[in-house]
């Protein structure tokens, strides 16, 4: 073990809707997920959120999360965040352009 093992991410059981999923925290080597910049396109915004749902529940699929409805899909992704610390508004800025991209469904 090296000096950083001590900081290391622990996974988390979160409830959701009544159920408990166990979510596991991103690491420096998921930081690709985020190509797309800060003002990422409906699409991209779409993409990066199932990735970081994908790497955050790794017995996930995308066929799962595709068809989650939307209030459960942003609930996770919320408590995804709060996981990982997420505070910038990049974050809201995604969420909100995935909500949008529902609406138009």
């Amino acid at each position: 073990m090296g000096a950083l093992s001590k900081f290391l991410g622990k996974p988390k059981e979160v409830e959701i809707d009544g159920n408990k999923i166990t979510l596991y925290p991103l690491k420096v080597k998921d930081m690709e997920i985020f190509e797309g910049g800060a003002n990422p396109t409906p699409e991209q915004a779409k993409k990066i959120a199932t990735k970081m749902m994908i790497t955050s529940i790794p017995d996930s699929t995308e066929e799962e999360i595709e068809n989650l409805p939307m209030e459960t899909y942003t609930k996770i992704m919320d408590e995804i965040n709060k996981l990982n610390g997420f505070k910038d508004e990049r974050i809201g800025a995604i969420k909100e352009k995935l909500i949008k991209a529902d609406a138009n469904k």
